[in-house]
């Protein structure tokens, strides 16, 4: 994938675990809505100094057209941003929160989470399966919600990848 555009979570959970470098080697671009970079520097006065410093990442202003008018009333600022950009752009959408998810497949936009992130990490060499799983670990200890069925998806998935023999039979 060439670029992406970015809700605030995995933002703000790979930059706790100081792993933003993980979105520039899986993407091109990612893209930030101003009310996700407005969200993103509401938490953390050194956004704006990461932001400048990793060429990835690229604020963009959304059109203020109708969908994005509908989307505010369903959801936060960044996230009908988000969803508005992606839209707009025919680009996937880096979401995690549910509600938001939801629309985005309604709306027929690819969607890609922290822990489909961490998943393409591993796939294209970035990450060994292990060190994606304690990050992972480490983000839910650090107050990242994922559902039980998705966090046993998660480590299905790379124990197959660390095994080179499943890998040969699938």
């Amino acid at each position: 994938m060439d670029a992406i555009v970015s809700d605030t979570t995995a933002l703000i959970v790979l930059a706790g675990r100081q792993r933003l470098d993980l979105l520039g080697a899986c993407f091109e671009r990612v893209l930030l809505p101003r009310a996700v970079y407005r969200e993103w520097l509401a938490g953390d006065a050194s956004v704006e100094n990461t932001v400048a410093h990793l060429s990835f990442l690229e604020v963009v202003a959304v059109e203020d057209f109708p969908l994005l008018g509908e989307l505010r009333t369903l959801l936060d600022a960044g996230e009908a941003e988000a969803l508005a950009l992606a839209r707009a752009r025919g680009l996937p959408l880096l979401v995690d929160e549910k509600k938001a998810r939801t629309i985005a497949r309604m709306m027929k936009i690819p969607i890609l989470g922290l822990v489909g992130v961490l998943l393409l990490a591993v796939e294209r060499g970035i990450l060994e399966p292990q060190v994606a799983s304690a990050l992972l670990q480490e983000s839910i200890d650090h107050g990242f919600r994922l559902s039980e069925r998705l966090h046993q998806v998660f480590l299905s998935r790379l124990a197959l990848s660390a095994d080179p023999q499943m890998n040969n039979k699938a």
